[in-house]
């Protein structure tokens, strides 16, 4: 039924389009269209110009508005090494798509100029803390895996490479981390008053609550995981130890 309705948009303006849903303002962009340059074109006019098949517009729609996210329960019962790459795939989906729309979508916006400056720091920050968290947490745990499967080498690694580093240390830091907190709290005053408007706040809401679902994977799955690994791995390390 979905597919079906989603055929009737193409005698709709774009404006109408997004306005009925804004994640295909999102879906159009990666179509190589742009909601706010002729909103009152009509969908099917603006395909026909582009040589878009219809097909491919809608399996976008389709695609963009289907949730893939995994439950609490499901991600619970998923190894640790399993969750480190579904962590690090929603870093790539983070960096690659949808902050460069955000960024994109604020470069044509010609209302808040506090975001304007807001959104780049944040950008840079954000961007760092996960290159650090990439190279330096999940390598760590990615160590204490290959330890705990038996290969003793990489035990080395962790001696000479993480003297001092704390997992629980992180997990603290993370617990307190809000990043997102300034631009949360400019939007929350922010009154839409256009199209362009409502897509932005739309995408905002949206990346923040991403990254909340995000920071919880890491807080109550993610690092306690880690911390149980740490100490089994710990307890052969020791024992290891003493018969040698």
């Amino acid at each position: 039924m979905k597919r079906l309705f989603l055929y009737m948009v193409f005698d709709k303006t774009i404006g109408q389009v997004v306005d009925e849903n804004y994640v295909y303002a999102r879906a159009l962009h990666y179509l190589g269209i742009d909601f706010f340059e002729a909103p009152e074109r009509k969908l099917k006019e603006i395909c026909e110009e582009r040589g878009l098949d219809r097909q491919k517009v809608i399996k976008s729609f389709y695609e963009f508005d289907t949730c893939h996210r995994f439950s609490f329960s499901d991600l619970e019962r998923y190894p640790i090494e399993l969750l480190t790459e579904y962590l690090k795939h929603a870093h790539h989906i983070f960096i690659k798509e949808k902050l460069p729309y955000i960024v994109h979508l604020v470069k044509k916006w010609n209302r808040e100029e506090g975001l304007k400056n807001l959104l780049p720091e944040f950008v840079e920050d954000f961007i760092k803390h996960i290159y650090e968290e990439e190279d330096t947490t999940f390598k760590y745990i990615n160590l204490l895996c290959e330890v705990n499967k038996g290969y003793m080498s990489a035990s080395l690694n962790l001696f000479t490479e993480y003297d001092n580093f704390s997992l629980e240390a992180e997990l603290i830091e993370h617990q307190h981390e809000d990043e997102f907190g300034a631009i949360r709290s400019l939007m929350a005053s922010l009154k839409p008053q256009s199209l362009h408007d409502r897509v932005l706040l739309h995408e905002i809401m949206a990346f923040d609550r991403e990254m909340i679902y995000h920071a919880e994977i890491e807080n109550r799955i993610y690092f306690p995981k880690a911390i149980r690994l740490e100490e089994e791995v710990s307890k052969k390390i020791k024992i290891l130890s003493t018969l040698n």
